[in-house]
């Protein structure tokens, strides 16, 4: 898609993107681009051992911050852009009842062929929209990098909100974009660019100070909220700044994922998940979890 796009402050504080790519062209590019190239620099065809780990290690902890809101095992779980399938596998190994939606079906044939059966895949909206007709309604809903990538983000959280069944919990991860960090290290000359606005592939940009109001805005109450690591933080140091020197940025992702299994190994994910309540309420991480539930449950 040749747009030149510009960015656009919302009334609610985050960025959009301007103009907006057509519903039927944002279709194509993410059944083209998500899920289907055998590697890319977001996604692989497969994960080495450390990888694989902090993978399982960054679903169980979404699972641990659930578990002390959503109902018991073998309730349903539906998880909105399921990708690679690893957070819907996580639910699957709890005793849930799960079903997966994404544009591409090839992430979780490639990881979970067994999971298949219970993947639908194609357009996410075309299918939420089928689910709200037949009065589908599910315990927890999951969202892990979805709302950033949305032409209309108040659409799909009427969507997601008309899926809900009662005193259910929605979890959704989102990039923490323009903050505080970003914009001190273009601030200070530290990068030449905002690297991460990046349409179509993205074309929300939700952080920090603005996600928990624009989700109580849209009638959610925020029951829980923590962020992940800092890796922006790298880009302060001109050795370890993976924009300027992108050389370095294979060894800050593995420094990452380091970092984050030595504490939960040492630790346990309850604290892990402190140490990061503790981070987005000072802005920092590089994505950012909240828990909801509708507004009155």
């Amino acid at each position: 898609m040749s747009i030149q796009y510009e960015k656009l402050q919302t009334p609610e504080g985050y960025v959009t993107t301007t103009p907006q790519p057509t519903p039927e062209q944002l279709s194509r590019f993410y059944a083209e681009t998500y899920y289907q190239a055998p590697q890319s620099s977001t996604y692989q065809v497969s994960y080495d051992e450390l990888e694989l780990n902090y993978k399982k290690m960054k679903c169980d902890a979404t699972m641990q911050a659930l578990s002390g809101y959503c109902p018991e095992e073998g309730s349903s779980f539906l998880d909105i852009g399921a990708g690679e399938g690893f957070l819907l596998n996580a639910a699957h190994q709890r005793g849930f009842d799960v079903t997966g939606l994404d544009f591409s079906a090839y992430g979780v044939a490639k990881f979970f062929p067994e999971l298949s059966s219970r993947h639908v895949a194609g357009d996410v909206f075309a299918s939420l929209r089928e689910f709200v007709a037949q009065g589908r309604k599910y315990d927890v809903c999951t969202s892990t990098n979805v709302l950033e990538h949305v032409i209309d983000p108040d659409m799909f959280l009427g969507l997601v909100k008309k899926v809900m069944g009662p005193n259910a919990v929605f979890a959704l991860t989102v990039p923490n974009d323009f903050s505080d960090i970003q914009r001190l290290a273009v601030e200070e000359g530290m990068i030449d660019r905002e690297f991460w606005f990046v349409p179509p592939h993205h074309l929300q940009y939700f952080n920090t100070d603005n996600l928990v109001p624009y989700l109580v805005k849209n009638g959610f109450e925020v029951v829980d909220a923590f962020s992940d690591f800092p890796v922006d933080l790298y880009l302060l140091h001109s050795e370890s700044n993976y924009i300027m020197k992108p050389a370095s940025g294979r060894d800050a992702n593995r420094a990452r994922m380091h970092h984050d299994l030595m504490i939960v190994r040492k630790y346990g994910l309850d604290r892990y998940l402190d140490y990061y309540r503790a981070m987005f309420k000072v802005g920092i991480g590089r994505d950012i979890n909240v828990i909801v539930r509708l507004a009155g449950d």
